[in-house]
């Protein structure tokens, strides 16, 4: 029992942060996969193509603050005003440009400027290792989201789904009112990072590409029912990377100090392992029951259960980089990742649709992998 606690005592902050994006994930998963039902193919492919213009909009609105914020939060440097001032003021101009390219949908422009917003919250919790309040305001958030965006749905219907995501995002803006409240803004801090920030804003431009833009080619190469089926299998992936990306949001800040938490890397990937081979093969069985109209999704998530081992060693190893302020290496590995996948999108997936793309995902993550790897011994052999 003393060994038990001891455990628990270690790894408190884990548990808390574990806990608060496991039901974050859930409730948003359950919401998520609720929608493809009620949606069905075609709706919910063409929700996921809008939802990924404003999750690259928003990317290019944060100018790289995410990583920037939780690295330098954590090292005690008051970074956090000067870039929270920067980052709104471009986040309200990249969504009016949005708002002038979607003249009669004002939904992904706020959506652009709320998603900023409590990005910039929870990096700062994240950064000074806040878990147990970034685990409750990322739950009530969610909570929120399910609540306006089905309320929404009803009225406005796929307009109303964005909306309500929104909206769910601005209760928390007071924090960013008390961090400016509390700390004086000084872009001296800013302008000697200008380095470590823009090399973020690459990272973070490459990460959204590359979560995004697939979408944008499967739309019109292969049409929303496909796009449906396809982004259905990503859901499923997201939640097969729950638990990887918890360790990631909580090796980041240790990484970025010294503490690599080795073990804990190791276990996690075996973890993946043991996901991949669950999925591939209970999807066959699960999802006729749950989702009927998604049928064509089986082997798109069996496919794509693969490439959950490879992301979970790129985690690892993005958070170590990081943490090591080695950004570029991080930057390279996304952008690898990027010039494999859309070459293979554009030529697996018209000779084999739908399936071609997800197996593009496997070769892309795989390779970004293995770069990962060989960047880690080849920096390793140099310090010996």
């Amino acid at each position: 029992m003393n060994k038990v606690k001891e455990f628990f005592s270690k790894f408190k902050d884990l548990s808390s942060l574990g806990l608060g994006v496991g039901i974050s994930n859930a409730i948003g998963g359950i919401f998520w996969f609720y929608m493809a039902a009620l949606l069905g193919t075609e709706k919910y492919g063409e929700v996921s193509y809008l939802i990924s213009i404003g999750v690259i909009a928003s990317m290019i609105a944060l100018i790289g603050s995410g990583n920037t914020i939780i690295v330098y939060a954590a090292k005690g440097v008051k970074i956090q005003p000067p870039m929270f001032l920067m980052v709104i003021l471009s986040s309200l101009i990249t969504s009016t440009i949005l708002f002038f390219i979607f003249v009669n949908d004002f939904s992904i422009s706020l959506y652009v400027i709320g998603y900023v917003i409590f990005m910039l919250i929870t990096s700062n919790l994240l950064g000074k290792k806040f878990y147990r309040n970034y685990s409750k305001f990322i739950i009530a958030q969610k909570i929120l989201m399910v609540a306006l965006a089905v309320g929404f749905f009803y009225v406005l219907e796929i307009q109303g789904i964005i909306l309500g995501i929104a909206v769910s995002f601005f209760p928390f803006g007071f924090l960013i009112y008390k961090e400016f409240k509390n700390t004086k803004i000084d872009f001296s801090l800013v302008s000697s990072r200008v380095g470590f920030i823009f090399n973020n804003y690459l990272l973070d431009l490459t990460n959204a590409f590359r979560g995004s833009l697939d979408k944008l080619i499967i739309a019109p190469l292969l049409g929303f029912g496909l796009l449906g089926n396809y982004q259905l299998g990503i859901q499923f992936m997201a939640m097969l990377h729950l638990v990887p990306g918890i360790i990631f949001q909580y090796t980041l800040a240790h990484d970025a100090t010294g503490n690599q938490n080795k073990l804990l890397k190791k276990i996690i990937i075996l973890f993946s392992v043991l996901l991949a081979i669950l999925s591939i093969i209970l999807a066959p069985i699960i999802l006729p029951i749950l989702f009927p109209k998604f049928i064509e999704a089986i082997e798109i998530i069996q496919i794509m259960s693969i490439s959950i081992i490879p992301a979970t060693v790129i985690t690892t190893y993005v958070s170590k980089f990081l943490g090591m302020a080695k950004s570029k290496i991080v930057i390279i590995g996304s952008g690898l990742y990027l010039g494999v996948q859309i070459p293979a999108i554009l030529i697996l997936g018209t000779i084999w649709g739908v399936n071609g793309s997800a197996i593009s995902i496997v070769i892309a993550s795989t390779v970004h992998a293995i770069y990962f790897i060989l960047v880690e011994r080849l920096l390793s052999k140099n310090r010996h």
